[in-house]
């Protein structure tokens, strides 16, 4: 299947907004340029959050196992992360590259999530400096190394959320229309595609060559696909019951082909990538929740355990003490009973007691160092 796209990772942002508040448990490095994230969002419990690096990023249900021993990479990022709370998620213009900014202890970290060439994870603090990176790459204009400075890849394409007419008619030049689209806006092949088919345009024709009624209809077709984007209804097309394409919504150029609908750019993502089961079939997933939860529970149970047996060592040692020195303790509360019986003050008491107990007037109370 092929790489996701510009369009699908604006998306996906939209469908993470989900993770906003939610708490980040676990790191898990599966191989391959793949992740999962365990979150707990209040409200709701455990949920999974499935990274195939260039192909995809979603809530999952299913629960690739992990490695039984964490990488040097995930124990990194652990260290950072865990207990961390996300503050925002978003995507960085209309580029292959998504964010999770997070928070842990006031101190303000970022997931940097690239979906383009090898694709790459990365974790930034302060300033932007990167604290981890997958894959450690240099460029002429950046480097992804620890310790420098994460700048975001630079582009020349127009987002598509701002084109404008005028901004259209820059765009083209003398190469086919095609061409000219995919090389100047930030959409994707996919989605440009679909816009020529909605405005009637050959591929071919040279982009410079469009009259204003066809510019018209590529600009129409243009703010139509955008537009549809903002009310996501994602599809997987199939050709001979093998999938070849997919889309957050239906692209009118496949409506001759065999499609399956789903409700979820995540749940789309896991029949494609993961083998998951139909959308309608819950019980899996109400099972694995409900074991999550007990999960969950079991482990504030035994961190709660582990506490009280501390607190029942302290107060057993205590007692030990005390009735290692009860003999003595009791010899000495009879004699300054005693003593007081006898007409004697606290001040008198006290002064007799120098360097063996403290006296408090005010209470009556004696303080013994054992």
């Amino acid at each position: 299947m092929r790489e996701i796209s510009n369009l699908e990772l604006h998306c996906a942002a939209r469908e993470l907004q989900q993770l906003v508040g939610a708490r980040l448990q676990k790191i898990y490095e599966l191989g391959d340029g793949s992740f999962r994230l365990e979150f707990f969002i209040p409200g709701k419990g455990a949920t999974d959050l499935a990274m195939d690096l260039k192909q995809r990023i979603g809530i999952t249900r299913i629960i690739r196992p992990a490695p039984k021993e964490p990488t040097q990479f995930a124990m990194r990022l652990r260290k950072h992360l865990e207990g961390a709370v996300v503050r925002t998620v978003g995507q960085y213009g209309m580029d292959r590259v998504l964010f999770i900014d997070l928070e842990r202890e006031e101190k303000k970290l970022r997931l940097v999530v690239e979906m383009f060439s090898d694709g790459n994870l990365l974790l930034t603090g302060d300033a932007g400096k990167i604290i981890a990176a997958y894959r450690e790459e240099e460029w002429k204009d950046r480097k992804l190394k620890r310790g420098e400075h994460y700048i975001f890849p630079a582009s020349t394409k127009v987002n598509p959320f701002d084109i404008s007419e005028e901004k259209l008619k820059d765009v083209m030049n003398e190469k086919k229309l095609i061409s000219c689209l995919v090389g100047r806006i930030d959409l994707g092949a996919t989605y440009l595609e679909e816009v020529l088919h909605r405005a009637g345009l050959p591929f071919e024709k040279r982009a410079s060559s469009l009259g204003e009624d066809e510019l018209e209809k590529l600009m129409e077709a243009l703010i139509e696909v955008v537009q549809q984007s903002a009310r996501p209804s994602p599809v997987v097309y199939y050709k001979d019951g093998t999938p070849f394409e997919f889309a957050p919504f239906p692209l009118k150029k496949y409506s001759a082909f065999e499609a399956r609908s789903f409700d979820s750019l995540s749940e789309m993502f896991d029949a494609l990538y993961a083998g998951a089961p139909p959308p309608e079939s819950q019980e899996e997933s109400k099972s694995e929740e409900k074991r999550r939860k007990l999960e969950h529970t079991l482990k504030g149970q035994r961190e709660a355990i582990v506490q009280l047996k501390a607190k029942a060592q302290e107060a057993k040692l205590a007692g030990d003490k005390i009735y290692e020195k009860y003999q003595g303790v009791e010899e000495l509360l009879e004699l300054i009973r005693s003593r007081r019986k006898a007409g004697a003050t606290w001040e008198e008491i006290e002064e007799w007691l120098a360097g063996k107990a403290k006296v408090s007037k005010d209470k009556g109370t004696v303080e013994v160092e054992l």
